[in-house]
């Protein structure tokens, strides 16, 4: 299973310039590239940086130090032969998973000498940043340094996360992490949304901030709770945006920089670059991202999946090790396999058709990004969500591995590469995702320095984390709501039951006297009568 990045920037800033230090437990390339790119463009500004990672810079410029973790946790990728037999839900085990992974992390980096030789230094910070998604074991460093707190986050906001900044869940209309649900969800679908959320937050109490809680302890020592601490975020930066994610409700300390990893300097090699200019029928390109290794994908379906991708006249380019396939597995003709590829470069190539992806969120910005169509297969994670988000634009078509065969892949094939509003969807999709007041991660170097301006920015936290849970939910208006109502329909009970008796003992004495009336009426008539038409007694 995937390994989230759990990281920590502190800055201190001397003059205009900041002392940023980041810890980064965490061997997946493709969100260190994410936060990479943020460390750069710190470095850039003439911040100065010590960075704590599985991925050091080669050729470190005069401010940016790097400590290095390469070693201390073995690389993960995901065996796509892998089943799971059990009845939970496969959002639930994928949770479990990356939490236990990201808590593993925390718990292997907090034993470091450089970093509890950082907890004892005599030197002062004045920020931190964390990564947000499994763990929350290096918060107390904002305690520690007396700090304010920014966090990272690679995915969309995820349901404990949204409890911490009090920002609103809005389950009937936002699809929460790792659901393949849409925006206009059915009854049921907003019911299991709704027990999704619910869920998750329970499972992140037990399954993270208890342990992270105890790695913390030893660490830092007694001291706030991460539950609290969680809700003194100055602002997050949420690798998400409305043009390709959920419209959502959020609170000002959220921003999304949903891009933030794009890099337009990124260069195509030699090789590939003939490859994909030759390709004049065009290129398929296929990937299942930096974890999850396509060779893996069982045989019987690896050669449907093959056979479907003969029968096209494009030219296939995937990212796969040719050695590790099957011996008796027959490789199509128009398949062509390197190790490692530039994604982004590749996919703004002009002769790429097609995208061929599981739906990891980076890969989709970047389709996104070069307007090019997807067929998604979705594996874990949040990955069916950004697959329905996709489809739902009418930039992309779904299939599931379970449901891979010859047939299904042929069809969504010829359908994306024959059906040419695939392509003006994912163009106009294109440029509504890159219509922004600033490119992504200028957005995001801009807020974190608004928070070092204004130290801490605290104007941006939300009132909602000041109220308590019934508070929140309007249920003392309900209660109030109720007691009047109540109150009123017991004072006009009473009104009328005091009416009604004085009613009763008043009808008697007047029945009396009208029947009298009445009586007196009735006689005068007739006497009249008896006089008009002079009707005499015998």
């Amino acid at each position: 299973m995937q390994v989230r990045v759990c990281l920590v920037l502190m800055c201190a800033v001397a003059g205009h310039a900041a002392r940023i230090l980041a810890v980064l437990p965490t061997n997946t390339r493709s969100h260190y590239a994410m936060y990479g790119r943020l460390v750069d463009a710190l470095a850039s500004k003439q911040h100065h940086l010590t960075v704590i990672s599985h991925f050091p810079m080669k050729s470190p410029p005069p401010n940016v130090e790097v400590i290095s973790l390469a070693g201390t946790i073995p690389e993960i990728t995901n065996n796509l032969t892998k089943q799971h037999h059990s009845l939970k839900p496969n959002f639930m085990i994928n949770l479990e998973n990356i939490m236990k992974e990201c808590v593993d992390a925390c718990e292997t980096v907090s034993k470091l000498p450089a970093i509890k030789s950082l907890l004892h230094s005599s030197s002062s910070y004045d920020l931190v940043i964390v990564e947000i998604f499994g763990s929350e074991c290096f918060l107390p460093f904002g305690q520690r340094f007396q700090a304010p707190i920014v966090g990272l986050l690679s995915s969309v906001p995820l349901p404990w996360l949204n409890e911490q900044l009090g920002n609103p869940e809005a389950t009937a209309y936002v699809p929460a992490y790792m659901t393949p649900f849409g925006q206009r969800m059915n009854l049921i679908e907003r019911f299991l949304n709704t027990m999704s959320v619910i869920w998750a937050k329970i499972l992140y109490k037990y399954k993270s901030q208890i342990p992270s809680q105890t790695i913390a302890d030893k660490l830092f020592g007694p001291g706030p709770k991460l539950e609290s601490l969680a809700q003194n975020y100055s602002l997050v930066l949420s690798n998400s945006h409305f043009s390709i994610n959920e419209v959502r409700p959020l609170v000002p300390g959220m921003v999304e920089v949903g891009g933030l990893h794009l890099d337009d300097s990124q260069k195509l090699p030699k090789d590939l670059k003939s490859v994909l200019d030759a390709a004049t029928e065009g290129v398929i390109y296929w990937s299942f991202g930096s974890m999850s290794r396509i060779e893996t994908i069982p045989r019987a379906k690896l050669a449907q999946i093959f056979e479907a991708l003969s029968r096209v006249s494009q030219t296939v380019l995937v990212k796969m090790d040719r050695r590790m396939l099957a011996r008796n597995l027959t490789v199509p003709d128009n398949l062509y396999t390197m190790n490692w590829i530039p994604q982004y470069a590749t996919l703004c190539h002009p002769n790429v058709k097609l995208f061929i992806s599981h739906g990891g969120l980076l890969g989709t910005q970047e389709a996104v990004a070069c307007g090019v169509p997807m067929l998604t297969v979705p594996l874990y994670a949040d990955q069916a969500l950004n697959a329905r988000a996709m489809s739902d634009r009418g930039v992309a078509r779904t299939v599931t591995l379970s449901d891979t065969s010859t047939h299904s892949w042929a069809e969504a094939l010829k359908v994306l590469l024959t059906n040419s509003k695939y392509k003006e969807n994912s163009l106009k999709l294109r440029d509504i995702f890159l219509d922004r007041p600033l490119p992504p991660l200028e957005t995001g170097v801009y807020w974190i320095e608004y928070v070092l301006r204004h130290k801490g920015a605290a104007h941006l936290r939300s009132p909602a984390l000041d109220l308590t849970f019934p508070q929140y939910l309007l249920l003392d208006i309900v209660a109030l709501s109720l007691v009047i109502a109540a109150m009123t329909i017991y004072i006009l009970h009473k009104l009328f039951r005091y009416l009604s008796t004085r009613c009763i003992r008043w009808l008697p004495s007047q029945k009396i006297v009208f029947e009298k009336q009445f009586f007196r009426k009735n006689i005068k008539l007739f006497l009249c009568l008896l006089w008009k038409y002079k009707v005499k007694p015998n």
